[in-house]
């Protein structure tokens, strides 16, 4: 759910570095399963939030120029110090968004489950009925 930027940014750059570790273990990933040579060390986290868009952006930002292969696509990639790979998109929504989104494609919303600060929502959707009307007979 939309809520305070700060709090938005405070969870994405957090201090104990969860969402900075699972977004550079896309590049230990990479080296482990496609055969590349990522040296993660010379790669930063970094969160922000798109107002225009409502989504927070995560990027891993190249510390130095830097040239880095992936083995299994047979392929290099140049990098330029402080050049961001884009790795994320999470968009935030209101209720009235999630409403919305849920009756423009079909479903009605059944239920809402959130944490206690209601910061986070999970909605239940089903299928709206359809209305069968007859073919006029001939």
């Amino acid at each position: 759910l939309k809520k305070d930027i700060e709090v938005l940014l405070a969870a994405y750059n957090d201090r104990k570095g969860v969402t900075s570790a699972f977004n550079l273990n896309l590049l230990r990933r990479i080296n482990r399963e496609l055969g590349g040579d990522f040296d993660v060390s010379k790669f930063r986290h970094f969160g922000t939030y798109n107002v225009f868009s409502g989504a927070m952006e995560s990027y891993l930002v190249s510390l130095e120029p830097q040239v880095v292969s992936i083995g299994a696509l047979d392929l290099s990639f140049a990098f330029d110090a402080w050049e961001p790979v884009h790795t994320e998109y999470s968009y935030k929504y209101l209720r009235s968004d999630i409403a919305r989104l849920a009756d423009g494609t079909g479903f009605a919303i059944e239920a809402d489950f959130e944490d206690e600060r209601g910061w986070f929502v999970d909605s239940l959707w089903s299928v709206k009925p359809t209305i069968e009307v007859a073919a006029p007979e001939r």
